[in-house]
């Protein structure tokens, strides 16, 4: 092999190799045959479902370069012997032809017929296909009139052949590794999609969140993209970091596994609790009358206790549904958390446990301090468990993002009370749309699911407190213009 060859061969090695975009990757693989054989004319079809689908087409006489979605009005190319780009493919064989006109091996019917709409001259043809290290038929790809250095068609060089045979293996190599790492992708995404899942099943009044806010992300980011295609914005995506956080939208919630259901489910004060506090009120009724019955107090005692006794059963479903308590209501219960049974061995039993006294001592929600505590906990449950799953260098910020969805602008939020530029802007993303899907999902124990006017209201009022990032707020509003169409999308896709 002559040097300029193998130069052209390492010098294509090293574009198409280092190429990490899929779209990209196969507009180099044109580009580079094309500037390789100094044609006019290059296009690249994908072996996909036992037929050649057209990906790329390129002239540059008339001006034409189009891919994928231009491209999918042309029908795929069947695998007939006759089809001169079908027959290098299931011979994997490379063909130089003079001229098509000329050639009677292959039916050249259809580019005669684009050359009747186009007044185009479909002359020298060089088409080789894309095969991997595995002999796994990938693409081919068609040249069309190579060009001399005043512009006019010549056949291809027979030099050519080698270097592009060796493309076309180099091509196919990277195209089909791409692919790889992208199914590999997808079915991380799919299996995290089971798995957040049933975490939202999980919690009924979740159901939903994590994709949710996946949803609202995508949404956002496409936004923000496409504001700065335009020109009206700095900030942009790359496809990478896009996906990162797309899958730290759908992971971010993943310690909740661990939170106990009693807690995570609780929808009033005492929760679950109730009934046992109730039955316990009607088994003290019961052994203060067995001590009237056996004299050992009297019957007017008796009569105060037992309507006592009543009239605490009455305020304690009250206050455990109340949405905020005032501080006649906590003097209560705490009172009633005084008060203590004596039975005849001297055991003391309370009217109210610690923990009872405690739930019906919330002023306002339902969780207590160490309750509050152990939902928090859930970050650094969702940070431990992604660093089990070692994402490795392909996410290399998602453990960082996913555990910083909790925390505020000011230093107010958890689990480390970071401030200002410690949070990462992606963190603030998924904070502002996690604090909004919260707000306008389905009814949760705590709270009635709010309009969406109603949580944009609440959200300014947060980053007007400095707890939200205002520029993230006000790009989301605008994004959210664009939502019923991504929704339908994103159902259809999940269905």
């Amino acid at each position: 092999m002559e040097q300029g060859q193998a130069e052209k061969i390492l010098e294509m090695g090293i574009q198409i190799t280092s190429e990490r975009n899929y779209d990209e990757l196969l507009a180099k693989i044109i580009d580079c045959a094309m500037e390789t054989t100094n044609c006019d004319g290059g296009t690249l079809y994908l072996y996909e479902q036992e037929q050649l689908q057209f990906c790329i087409m390129k002239t540059k006489s008339l001006g034409i370069n189009q891919k994928g979605k231009a491209t999918k009005s042309y029908p795929p190319v069947p695998m007939n012997e006759k089809n001169v780009c079908a027959y290098a493919a299931l011979h994997r064989k490379l063909l130089n032809i003079e001229d098509a006109y000329n050639c009677q091996e292959f039916d050249f019917s259809g580019p005669r017929e684009y050359d009747k709409l186009t007044g185009y001259r479909t002359k020298s043809m060089m088409v080789f296909p894309l095969v991997n290290h595995e002999e796994a038929l990938v693409g081919v790809v068609q040249l069309i009139n190579a060009l001399d250095g005043q512009g006019e068609v010549v056949p291809f060089k027979a030099e050519y052949e080698k270097v592009l045979q060796s493309l076309g293996s180099q091509a196919a190599v990277a195209v089909s590794n791409m692919r790889f790492v992208q199914e590999i992708e997808q079915l991380m995404i799919s299996i995290t999609q089971v798995f957040t899942d049933a975490i939202d099943t999980r919690i009924p009044y979740n159901f939903y969140h994590s994709r949710n806010v996946y949803l609202y992300v995508q949404l956002l980011v496409d936004y923000i993209n496409e504001q700065h295609e335009k020109g009206l914005g700095e900030k942009y995506f790359e496809p990478s970091v896009k996906s990162e956080l797309l899958m730290a939208a759908l992971m971010h919630d993943i310690g909740k596994l661990v939170i106990p259901n009693e807690v995570i489910d609780k929808t009033t004060r005492l929760g679950n609790k109730l009934p046992l506090v109730l039955e316990h009120f009607d088994h003290l009724s019961a052994l203060y009358h067995i001590d009237f019955l056996e004299g050992r107090i009297t019957k007017d005692e008796w009569i105060t206790i037992k309507n006592e006794l009543l009239d605490a059963r009455v305020r304690v479903e009250e206050l455990n549904r109340k949405p905020k308590l005032s501080q006649e209501d906590v003097e209560y219960v705490e009172n009633l958390a005084c008060k203590n049974y004596t039975n005849t061995s001297g055991t003391q039993i309370g009217f109210l446990s610690l923990y009872e006294a405690e739930c019906l001592e919330v002023q306002t929600g339902n969780l207590t301090r160490a309750e509050r505590d152990i939902i928090r906990s859930h970050v650094k449950y969702t940070e431990k468990y992604l660093k089990k799953m070692n994402f490795g260098m392909r996410y290399p910020h998602l453990i960082q993002w996913a555990g910083a969805h909790h925390e505020m602008l000011d230093g107010s939020g958890y689990p480390r009370g970071l401030r200002g530029d410690e949070i990462p802007y992606e963190a603030r993303i998924l904070t502002i749309i996690d604090v909004f899907e919260a707000l306008t999902s389905s009814d949760r124990p705590y709270k009635k699911a709010m309009e969406e006017s109603k949580a944009l209201e609440v959200l300014n009022g947060m980053a007007e407190e400095g707890k939200l990032d205002k520029e993230i707020l006000r790009l989301f509003k605008e994004a959210l213009e664009q939502k019923e169409d991504k929704l339908q999308l994103f159902h259809q896709i999940n269905e």
